[in-house]
């Protein structure tokens, strides 16, 4: 199953009903679509703090949406 967000609200229901007949569940979290852009070592530099590098990458990925 592909959640994405023009299909979200409409199968929300079955995530849930996943998840509680699971015994373990994973969720892709690649951001897909930063690589469309700007490099992440583009985007962040080894000094950023892990919630700095955290924030632009995700500037970008909101983008997206």
């Amino acid at each position: 199953m592909e959640i994405i967000r023009s299909n979200f609200k409409s199968n929300l229901h079955k995530v849930y009903q996943a998840i509680e007949e699971a015994d373990f569940f994973a969720i892709d979290g690649e951001f897909s679509g930063i690589s469309d852009g700007p490099s992440v070592s583009a985007l962040t530099n080894g000094f950023d703090t892990p919630e700095e590098r955290y924030q632009k990458l995700k500037k970008r990925s909101v983008s997206l949406c």
